[in-house]
């Protein structure tokens, strides 16, 4: 493993300085606005909530925005893909990906997933001629030209335990910090103070402004879209089930609101339930009072489960 993770490093240092010294082509799409909100680590890092928050903010001050992803295990005919507009849906978690398709239920704008990011961004400049894409996850992606990047460092898992992939958790060197224009330390209610202090201290030497979140749990919801309370699951004994890249943290969220016990199913990252995992997962169900899981599970299951709820989590800049 850590001779793959030298060889990785290499590759990405040299892939990167070429970039830098515009050896390999960064191209541009004229008249957009282009901010990307990406990680220096491989999952985990509170991105898609992050996400919604910057699109939301761009609605808000009444700017024409989008999202752009490359739809990450997307399985789809067509690429670029419009996954959604104004008007309506037009794709399946299963063709954009389950966190792009999550972003269709929550934001009313343009989203399109494509493997050339490029292409992706002509596509909603010249379809919806939006004033600000948000390039979702394009951190590493330097073929695109952004005006900003935004830089998430997780705090429960900062670096990446100092290694790069595959040894650690690292997409590329620390150095890949510079390229960022601000960086945002999140899941700070998850850690103790003198934690984030030690994290901010570390990337105080990068000389870019650095902001707090917290990713606080909401509310429930069922497959009905109905609203539960936090305080459903008080007293009562609850069934867990995830295929995200930090389940410790979803755990976390569950314990604060003081069921009486909690039992977990994980899978790996995006994973695609079978219907068999589905029907098991259904049988087990029935011994506890609630079943929960997070929203980037949901938009992947299609049958109905009794007493299921879904954790609704938020993302605030402190």
């Amino acid at each position: 493993m850590y001779i793959l993770s030298i060889i990785y490093g290499v590759i990405t240092k040299i892939r990167n300085k070429l970039y830098d010294h515009k050896i390999l082509k960064i191209n541009k799409v004229e008249n957009v606005e282009l901010i990307c909100v990406g990680n220096i680590t491989v999952g985990g890092t509170g991105k898609t909530p992050a996400v919604q928050y910057f699109a939301k903010k761009i609605i808000n001050d009444k700017k024409k925005g989008a999202v752009l992803s490359r739809g990450y295990n997307g399985k789809r005919k067509s690429d670029p893909m419009i996954v959604r507009d104004e008007n309506g849906i037009y794709a399946t978690s299963l063709e954009a990906g389950d966190e792009t398709y999550l972003h269709s239920l929550n934001l009313e704008i343009p989203i399109v997933v494509s493997k050339n990011r490029f292409l992706g961004a002509k596509l909603l400049k010249e379809k919806y001629n939006v004033d600000i894409i948000i390039l979702d996850d394009g951190y590493q992606h330097r073929k695109l030209f952004r005006d900003k990047n935004i830089l998430l460092i997780d705090a429960t898992n900062p670096f990446g335990g100092g290694y790069l992939l595959p040894k650690g958790r690292l997409r590329e060197s620390l150095d890949g910090i510079k390229r960022a224009d601000e960086i945002i330390i999140s899941k700070t209610n998850f850690v103790q103070k003198n934690i984030v202090d030690e994290i901010t201290n570390k990337l105080k030497k990068y000389n870019k402004p650095i902001f707090l979140a917290v990713h606080k749990e909401d509310h429930f919801y069922n497959q009905s879209l109905v609203n539960f309370p936090l305080e459903t699951i008080k007293g009562k004994d609850v069934l867990l089930f995830s295929s995200i890249a930090n389940p410790e943290n979803f755990k976390k969220s569950i314990l604060k609101l003081e069921p009486k016990s909690v039992k977990e199913i994980k899978f790996s990252d995006h994973h695609i339930y079978s219907d068999i995992e589905i029907e098991e997962i259904s049988r087990e169900a029935v011994d506890y009072d609630f079943i929960i899981t997070t929203e980037k599970d949901i938009v992947k299951i299609k049958k109905n489960i009794e007493n299921m709820l879904v954790l609704k989590i938020s993302f605030d800049i402190v």
